[in-house]
């Protein structure tokens, strides 16, 4: 086995960067003094505009966007960039992004407006300022394979890697997001600990113990964080931001790198 074939290379990314202030503010902190190397944007989420500035305040770190077409949170509701009259099958009667994957097929989405969509959130994201190092998507994994050729397309246009098509084992993040907070730290270890020589992707979803965090409320009963989910952000943040994660990821030998990264070596 070669040099290069012994590596274990982890690729970290944070997701929704823009859902809420304090979520912008944990996310970059976990950039700035944690194990994730790159962030994905939510152009559709209300705090999109911080989220765009903090990117453009940050040229040295590696922002995405996070293509989405879920809004999954109740009472907050988050809208298309086209017209509603541009995507009607994306939306319900009121303008609003559909809640979960479910409800999103269910409604027999038109493609053609799903592509032109995601398209115009890319295109906003750039018009802000924001340097795009990738793409991702939000809730509906960019292989699911009515996604996958919207994807590469919008790859293609763009020259910009798609998160999750690039050979990237992805972890079991959801482990590290559903265990309890005091569980976290030693949830993400266990994760660590178990790698292999292999290129892996880590997704998290840091956040901050705050009012705002903790009044989202998800719309699946199954997914509800009974805990709330500002207490479990925050505890994700500290165990990206662990000073005994680091030295653990150091002692493994894992190569941590971002998307941009990624595609330069």
């Amino acid at each position: 086995m070669s040099e290069a074939n012994r590596e274990i290379i982890l690729i970290t990314r944070a997701d929704d960067m823009g859902y809420t202030h304090s979520g912008n503010l944990a996310i970059l902190e976990c950039l700035r003094n944690g194990i994730l190397r790159s962030a994905a944007i939510l152009v559709v989420s209300p705090w999109f505009e911080e989220a765009a500035s903090i990117a453009r305040e940050n040229p040295d770190l590696c922002f995405g966007v996070h293509l989405g077409i879920v809004g999954e949170w109740r009472g907050y509701r988050w809208r298309p960039i086209l017209p509603y009259s541009e995507v009607r099958t994306l939306v319900d009667e009121d303008g609003f992004l559909w809640q979960s994957p479910g409800e999103f097929w269910v409604h027999n989405p038109n493609m053609t407006e799903l592509e032109k969509e995601f398209d115009a959130q890319i295109r906003l994201a750039m018009k802000k300022g924001v340097h795009l190092s990738y793409l991702d998507t939000h809730y509906v994994m960019p292989y699911d394979r009515r996604f996958r050729p919207i994807m590469e397309s919008l790859g293609k246009k763009y020259r910009l890697p798609v998160s999750c098509l690039l050979g990237e084992h992805e972890l079991d993040d959801f482990g590290i997001y559903s265990a309890p907070p005091e569980e976290k730290e030693k949830a993400l270890e266990q994760v660590l600990r178990r790698l292999e020589p292999g290129i892996h992707l880590l997704i998290g979803h840091p956040g901050l113990a705050s009012l705002e965090n903790d009044a989202l409320v998800h719309s699946e009963p199954k997914d509800v964080q009974v805990l709330g989910t500002g207490r479990l952000r925050a505890a994700e943040t500290f165990a990206y931001t662990s000073p005994r994660i680091k030295r653990l990821v150091n002692e493994l030998g894992i190569k941590l790198m971002s998307y941009v990264e990624f595609c330069r070596r």
